[in-house]
């Protein structure tokens, strides 16, 4: 039975280890040392925490005793859920709270680190190559089957895609899944076109190189793995970013097969070449819009070498139905990288982004505004159309809160009307998305792109409203402090909890108001009895 030794960080995590030595010692570990099966219960019994767990109360978790279907052992552990199980699991992972997140987010896409390249790391205490994975190489690993019943193969998930541009040499570091086909052979699905690895094979294609240099990081410092799965730039090297998100450079080491760099304190990484010209069906898995992803024609990777530490630990991210670790940790980076892309589009009056968890951490974008000018939502919007809208994007006032959805639909039915501030309009493909085509039909990896189409809401106030319904901030303060006194269950209030002017409010309203808390209410109904008219 494999087991991890605590190895607490200093500073910043080098590497997994000192990681998974931190959640242990704040309890957000799971340590579970009977024997497991990959392929039937592993995935399975996570699986419980995010259907019958509050978030605060979830997760990692770490097998070291696991099987595989036919009852194969396997001679290293395997770490599930260690990268945003929660949010509270993505802010350890940054040594930050949850509220600095966003902060933290900003701070590194403003001041990036480079990496550094070194001449050998612990990812090569172990080189296999050639002879060595003749019989046996992608089978070593413990790889998962996420979805019981339905996926077709073993996938990788915690899967980090390392490619570079055949011009500029920028390295791209994206999270894909990987099917196992065979022992040396693995899918690829880059689904989004224009961006990341799916970019590069179309670019090495056009140079007329028959086949792209790859390599699949597993099991890295939270910092790669938190930038390799949200939507950057593609003239930013998530590497830099996530030195910057670390606080100090990446040490990266090259590649046995080929010149690419990846992360020298790594646990395990395979190296291979992807055919630019070639495809191969792959399919279904179950993803994180909920539902299982079509068959598809999609690229592959023939590996060439697998290199590893002496005591490498495996780790696999848990996806498909909402929530998940992976809806967690796509929302929070999106969350932080759509921020910076409207304060960098000019929108200084933004005050949070919100990607709900429910929504898969895509299909929901929740926008919140101190609005300045009359048609700030729509500009908004219409930013948001050209890279981050999701499904639906909807922006509102202030006094929003953006997580509640009690909030959210007391906005929708009050400040805003759909003739007037609802558009739809033509955005990114994203070709998970199982309502874009019947099953069958082209999903836009290659040939024609099907159309997809976003909902714009403009759900901020367009005048000055009447107060918001509820009592005055001083009385509900008393009511609190009544309630406490009264030894009465904790609160968990949810804004707005009191009530505050939104502009249409005379001087008169409000002296009614003070001589009605007073008990004087009798003056008003005397000067309203000398106000009256007759009717004709």
């Amino acid at each position: 039975m494999a087991t991890v030794a605590a190895q607490l960080p200093s500073g910043y995590y080098r590497d997994l280890n000192e990681y998974i030595a931190a959640l242990e010692q704040a309890g957000k570990l799971q340590r579970v040392s009977r024997p497991i099966d990959k392929d039937t219960q592993m995935h399975p019994l996570v699986r419980l925490q995010f259907r019958g767990l509050e978030e605060k109360d979830r997760k990692a978790w770490l097998f070291e005793n696991i099987t595989d279907a036919k009852g194969r052992p396997y001679d290293m552990p395997l770490v599930l859920c260690a990268m945003a199980g929660s949010s509270d699991i993505y802010a350890l992972g940054l040594q930050c709270t949850v509220e600095e997140i966003p902060r933290r987010w900003e701070h590194a896409q403003a001041n990036p680190i480079a990496p550094k390249l070194v001449d050998s790391g612990p990812v090569h205490e172990q080189i296999l190559r050639g002879d060595d994975l003749r019989e046996r190489c992608l089978s070593r690993l413990p790889i998962p089957i996420s979805t019981p019943g339905f996926d077709n193969a073993p996938y990788t998930t915690a899967s980090h895609w390392v490619s570079k541009d055949p011009d500029t040499g920028l390295h791209n570091v994206g999270n894909y899944r990987g099917m196992v086909k065979s022992e040396q052979r693995i899918g690829v699905y880059p689904a989004s076109p224009g961006w990341g690895m799916r970019r590069h094979i179309e670019l090495w294609r056009e140079r007329g190189h028959a086949r792209m240099p790859a390599a699949i990081v597993i099991g890295v410092p939270p910092a790669v793995s938190y930038t390799a799965v949200t939507r950057l730039p593609n003239d930013v090297c998530e590497y830099d970013v996530a030195g910057g998100l670390a606080g100090h450079a990446l040490e990266l080491v090259r590649c046995v097969s080929h010149d690419l760099l990846v992360p020298a304190q790594a646990q395990i990484v395979v190296e291979g070449f992807v055919p630019t010209d070639l495809q191969e069906m792959e399919g279904p898995f179950g993803e994180f819009p909920g539902y299982m992803a079509a068959r598809d024609y999609s690229w592959f990777m023939e590996v060439t070498a697998i290199t590893m530490r002496k005591q490498p630990i495996y780790q696999a991210f848990l996806s498909q139905f909402p929530p998940s670790e992976s809806s967690k940790i796509r929302g929070i980076g999106w969350e932080a990288a759509c921020f910076d892309y409207l304060k960098d589009g000019g929108f200084d009056n933004v005050l949070e982004v919100h990607y709900p968890e429910a929504s898969g951490s895509f299909g929901v974008c929740l926008v919140r505004i101190r609005r300045q000018n009359d048609d700030d939502g729509q500009r908004v919007l219409d930013h948001l159309a050209k890279k981050f809208v999701g499904k639906v994007a909807v922006v509102v006032d202030e006094d929003v809160d953006i997580h509640d959805p009690g909030a959210i639909y007391w906005a929708l039915s009050y400040a805003m009307q759909p003739h007037r501030d609802v558009r739809v309009v033509d955005i990114p493909l994203m070709p998970l998305d199982p309502s874009i085509a019947p099953p069958g039909a082209n999903r836009g990896l290659t040939g024609e792109k099907p159309r997809m189409s976003g909902l714009l809401i403009d759900a901020t106030r367009d005048w000055p409203y009447p107060p918001v319904s509820l009592p005055r901030q001083a009385f509900m303060e008393d009511a609190v402090q009544l309630w406490q006194e009264l030894g009465l269950p904790e609160l968990k209030l949810r804004t707005p909890w009191y009530g505050y002017n939104l502009g249409h409010w005379s001087a008169e309203e409000t002296e009614e108001a003070d001589l009605a808390v007073r008990g004087d209410y009798y003056l008003t109904g005397e000067k309203q009895a000398g106000q009256r008219r007759k009717l004709s």
